[in-house]
């Protein structure tokens, strides 16, 4: 959904949810959590990017995307960094990032709207997944959700990310990281609303 129409829904009257609420819930997930803003986000962003040696990342462009110059910050570093692609670009990105349209702070989750599938690439394929939500997009509850959602939803693919990936087994031995990324990281930015 594009970027303008989530903001046009947002600043209609939903009921937000407080960032301490969704990081205690996805913290309590194992999801790695940052307030920050713009300036602070590129730095925290490096930071990360050396922590886990990356050689490859992908993203799917938007606003906050461009706003956190993630290119320069990659050819800084000597990155690979993919703004299109397929499986292949993928499969051997190490981090993944991506604008989610929004936070669940019951339940510590982000919510991404996908319709192209490359986005659902960035998120689920690489590792480490690096969410970037703008702080103005904490919606409360699951009612307040499902009230942003029942306005205007167009046909595609919704994904509630709680957390790494985790599977467990018939004997059940949990495994992070088997279906999807190892590592969720949520940034939520504040002044990244442009």
């Amino acid at each position: 959904m594009q970027t303008a129409l989530w903001n046009e829904r947002f600043s209609k009257k939903v009921e937000k949810g407080s960032f301490e609420d969704f990081k205690r819930r996805a913290e309590a997930v194992s999801t790695e959590v940052y307030l920050t803003n713009i300036k602070d986000a590129k730095t925290i962003l490096q930071e990360i990017f050396k922590r886990e040696n990356a050689k490859n990342i992908i993203a799917f462009k938007s606003s906050l995307v461009d706003n956190l110059d993630i290119d320069k910050i990659a050819k800084d570093m000597n990155i690979n960094l993919f703004f299109e692609g397929g499986k292949k670009e993928a499969n051997i990105a190490d981090i993944g990032i991506s604008e989610m349209e929004c936070a669940l702070a019951e339940t510590g989750s982000v919510i991404e709207w996908s319709y192209p599938v490359w986005k659902r690439l960035v998120s689920a394929m690489p590792g480490v997944h690096i969410a970037l939500v703008n702080s103005n997009r904490i919606v409360k509850d699951f009612e307040a959700l499902f009230d942003l959602l029942k306005e205007k939803f167009e046909s595609g693919h919704i994904s509630f990310i709680t957390g790494p990936s985790r599977t467990a087994d018939i004997e059940r031995v949990l495994t992070i990281g088997v279906h999807g990324p190892s590592k969720l990281i949520v940034m939520i930015i504040e002044g990244g609303e442009q």
